[in-house]
């Protein structure tokens, strides 16, 4: 059994702050057990430091161990808190079960400072030398191997999203980052949102038919709608078709254009290997699809695609791209019946049995919860329009 001397004073001081922990919290960790598989994650910066251990033993719970865990007991404002965060609560300590291929810890950070910071992970020679942990952005769209580097410098702001960072182990999955805009909320900056979104998905009837559980208690702020993505593993765009399809989920649209996860922090994570090249293709309800033009390439570990760039940055050009202000172009309105085309059956069958309705509905081509003459002229913009997406 291995004992880091470093990693194990480091514990102690944690435990200090943890009074409110029992004692066999101090007694596991002190030397009473083995210290392999204990990574310590230590941040600087704004004069200050904190620190966090994600142990893995196996008889501990993915849930709070009193016997393991600690609580996170917050410290001054002007200090960087970093964290692990679980169903129940945040953790200084966090002990967990053994872990397979993709295992994926939540860990939590705020500061009190724009300024810049340093995580320095310790502790990695504790971990079966096969054993792969990378520390993943989602602010700056950065993946980092803590195996070969350990120490990862960054600016973090009050305002960042606290479940900014993630620790994977054993990593399979692809990371991509979006950014797309849709012509009917945009107001020439950003996008509106009507706050009529529903908590679950709803691209599970016709044409999507995605079975996807997705769901939230509460819509995050600056949600503008949900979007269904599509992973496809194709040697090219021409031949990128619906039976290239390896992955797909349902995702949250920001009001600036950024596509995230659930928690609306994170980018997107698919468990995916590729045989070839990955395209993107985005889904609205009453929207046309696009897809992206190019193959998306890695950076900084992170697949990264902005769609809203040009219009050559979707496959078939302005089929169904437009420009909604001088340099930024977005997703087509009006295709209410989702079927790839802005035709008479969008204004016949959708937009007139809704007209002056409110609530989230295919007709409210300008998604301001309210289905008028508004969204008729969309409508009319771009009728005869159709999606260039492979089918």
């Amino acid at each position: 059994m291995k004992v880091i001397p470093v990693i194990l004073i480091a514990v102690l001081l944690l435990l200090n702050q943890a009074k409110s922990q029992d004692n066999s919290v101090k007694m596991f960790l002190d030397g009473a057990k083995s210290a392999d598989s204990l990574l310590s994650l230590t941040v600087v910066g704004n004069g200050y430091s904190d620190e966090t251990l994600v142990y893995f033993y196996y008889p501990a719970t993915v849930g709070f161990d009193s016997e393991y865990d600690a609580y996170k007991i917050p410290g001054i404002y002007a200090a960087p808190q970093l964290f692990s965060i679980i169903e129940c609560c945040n953790l200084a300590v966090n002990v967990l079960p053994t872990f397979s291929t993709n295992y994926i810890v939540q860990m939590g950070f705020s500061v009190g400072a724009d300024t810049d910071y340093t995580i320095t992970a310790v502790g990695i020679d504790t971990f079966d030398p096969s054993t792969t942990i990378y520390l993943l952005d989602s602010r700056d769209n950065v993946l980092v191997n803590l195996n070969t580097t350990p120490i990862y410098t960054f600016n973090a702001t009050p305002d960042d999203c606290i479940q900014r960072f993630k620790l994977y182990f054993d990593l399979t999955s692809k990371f991509v980052a979006l950014n797309a805009f849709l012509e009917g909320p945009f107001n020439g900056v950003d996008m509106n949102s009507s706050g009529v979104i529903p908590l679950n998905q709803p691209f599970n009837g016709s044409p999507w038919n995605y079975s996807g559980s997705e769901s939230v208690s509460s819509v995050p702020a600056n949600v503008v709608d949900w979007v269904l993505v599509e992973l496809r593993d194709a040697a090219n765009a021409v031949s990128a078709s619906p039976g290239t399809l390896v992955s797909c989920q349902a995702a949250f649209l920001m009001k600036n254009g950024n596509i995230k996860y659930l928690d609306a922090c994170a980018n997107l994570d698919f468990n995916v290997t590729l045989s070839q090249e990955m395209f993107i293709v985005i889904r609205h309800r009453n929207h046309l699809d696009i897809m992206s033009a190019t193959a998306l390439t890695e950076t900084d570990g992170v697949y990264q695609y902005d769609f809203s760039s040009g219009v050559n940055q979707v496959f078939g050009g302005n089929l169904a791209h437009s420009e909604l202000t001088t340099g930024v172009w977005g997703m087509m309105s009006g295709d209410g019946n989702g079927d790839g085309e802005v035709d008479n059956v969008d204004k016949d069958d959708i937009w007139v049995p809704e007209q002056s309705s409110i609530g989230y509905l295919s007709g409210d081509y300008d998604m301001n919860g309210a289905v008028n003459n508004d969204d008729l002229n969309l409508w009319d913009t771009n009728s005869g329009k159709g999606s260039g997406v492979p089918d």
